[in-house]
């Protein structure tokens, strides 16, 4: 625990005995039951406030940034609640409300905290659910990319080949035209055109005796590229 840390539970400590001990101090006149009743109200709006001196607003370990989607509703949920709550404990001591009012909308305010904490982390899912999902479907066009490299990356390995390069070259040049997709089709021509390559690479271990064949298997990939390419969603 370093000293930043040390420093900032003592002040949060601090904070909760001033609230404390400025209830007992300046609330003597207060009801003990309604001056139990503030105090929990105040920690409790206190917590809410000072949560972000703990966690950070946003969690840089989790890339889909869901807090992002959260943060507006949080915030107005947040002051809402309260002001609401603050509001509702100084109209009890100017207007002397009874303590049996009091209890029964501090809780209601709770309550509705509640249910907007759950439409929060509702808004947060939903913002992970359409990262993920985005992510899926960049996979299958990085997938293409990887295999097209692991395939550049061997032909100057062997020995000069009479192949079409400029149709290599080409194929990769297209690959960035590749619209992301999660359909059943596109992973069909995705997993076709990455074994098509994977049967390349075998062929050109024996190339001149191969060179019709790679030839063919080339042409096939520009095939099932274009397929691929016309897939849009």
């Amino acid at each position: 625990m370093n000293a930043k840390t040390i420093y900032k539970i003592l002040a949060i400590l601090i904070g909760y005995g001033l609230i404390i001990g400025g209830f007992f101090l300046f609330g003597q006149s207060l009801e003990d039951r309604i001056k139990v009743l503030d105090i929990i109200v105040s920690i409790l709006v206190y917590t809410q406030l000072v949560q972000f001196a703990i966690y950070p607003l946003i969690d840089l370990d989790n890339p889909a940034h869901k807090e992002v989607g959260m943060m507006g509703i949080y915030f107005y949920v947040l002051s809402a609640y309260c002001i609401l709550a603050i509001g509702l404990m100084f109209f009890g001591i100017v207007y002397a409300i009874p303590f049996h009012i009091q209890l029964m909308g501090q809780i209601f305010l709770v309550f509705l905290g509640l249910l907007g904490r759950v439409t929060t982390l509702h808004s947060g899912d939903k913002v992970e659910h359409i990262y993920n999902k985005e992510q899926q479907m960049k996979e299958g066009k990085v997938t293409l990319k990887i295999a097209m490299d692991s395939l550049m990356d061997e032909i100057p390995q062997n020995q000069p080949l009479n192949i079409s390069m400029r149709k290599l070259d080409d194929i990769y040049e297209e690959l960035r035209y590749v619209t992301p997709s999660m359909s059943i089709e596109a992973k069909h021509y995705e997993s076709e055109f990455c074994q098509t390559i994977e049967d390349i690479k075998v062929l050109m271990r024996n190339a001149d005796l191969n060179q019709e064949k790679i030839e063919e298997k080339i042409n096939r990939l520009e095939r099932i590229l274009s397929r691929r390419k016309n897939i849009n969603s």
